[in-house]
């Protein structure tokens, strides 16, 4: 893999959040006119994304962020700057910066990466990409209503509220998906390595209140959909819809719980390549 220097673009003055971002050639002089926007998954950094950086840049320059909150990209402690507006005017601002034209790009996103692109293609007038490659993409992710109480709480409250619901959801898992648990604890290993009360931030002001239902049909561009065949996270009927949206859309299903990038990098990329060719 390249060596790449880390770079930083600012994005707000009050407060001062940065975004870490990096920039990989593609590897094929003939796919130097296409790139992809890796958005990495919630709590994932642009390192968990590695392997598929590599098995994408056999086909594309790919350009990586961590959104606000996630790896080394800032985390000031503050409310109301983790919704889907701020997350939102992120991304634009690094299609500014990297001067992309309609066409020339895809987004790839998992799970929040992909309810992201979704909102930039919804709500945003600026440049729009060719295709989309979401992989567990929802229109609603399965947060509950009394999300809406967590949010006054403070965060020692929080703190405790989490603990709670962390126990009851392994007991449940362990019963009902077993190989879940692992994705659980791989959260668990993240909210200490990422900061617990950023991520219950961005739970709070960004998953719960995201909601594009009743406007699936708008996503008028090709997107490449995977699934987990079994996923207790993202429910895998909804995430399928994607695919019925546009005639040159795809679905691929595979695996069995949440995480289905890990350990499927090269798998994934033969079949971002021929979703490529359909559209060329």
């Amino acid at each position: 893999m390249q060596l790449v220097e880390d770079k930083y673009l600012e994005v707000s003055k009050k407060p001062f959040i940065q975004l870490r971002h990096k920039y990989f050639q593609c590897l094929n002089e003939r796919y130097q006119n296409r790139s992809i926007i890796m958005i990495p998954g919630w709590l994932d950094s642009i390192e968990a994304r590695k392997p598929l950086i590599v098995s994408f840049q056999r086909y594309a320059n790919i350009i990586i962020y961590e959104p606000r909150g996630f790896g080394k990209s800032s985390k000031p402690h503050k409310r109301g700057i983790w919704g889907v507006e701020e997350f939102t005017d992120d991304l634009s601002k690094v299609i500014k910066f990297y001067n992309l034209k309609d066409d020339e790009f895809f987004i790839w996103g998992s799970c929040i990466g992909s309810a992201l692109s979704y909102l930039y293609y919804l709500t945003k007038n600026g440049v729009k990409p060719k295709g989309m490659l979401s992989a567990s993409p929802e229109s609603k992710f399965k947060t509950k209503w009394w999300f809406n109480v967590l949010k006054l709480l403070p965060y020692p409250l929080l703190w405790l509220a989490q603990k709670f619901v962390v126990f009851i959801l392994r007991i449940y898992l362990k019963f009902k998906t077993p190989k879940e648990t692992a994705n659980l604890d791989y959260a668990l290993r993240r909210f200490k390595e990422a900061g617990l009360y950023i991520q219950l931030r961005i739970l709070i002001e960004f998953i719960h209140k995201y909601d594009i239902r009743g406007r699936e049909k708008e996503l008028d561009l090709p997107i490449l959909v995977l699934i987990a065949e079994q996923d207790w996270f993202t429910d895998p009927e909804n995430s399928k819809l994607f695919a019925t949206l546009h005639p040159k859309s795809k679905l691929i299903s595979f695996g069995d719980a949440h995480r289905i990038i890990v350990g499927n990098h090269e798998i994934i990329g033969d079949h971002v390549k021929d979703f490529f060719d359909t559209l060329e």
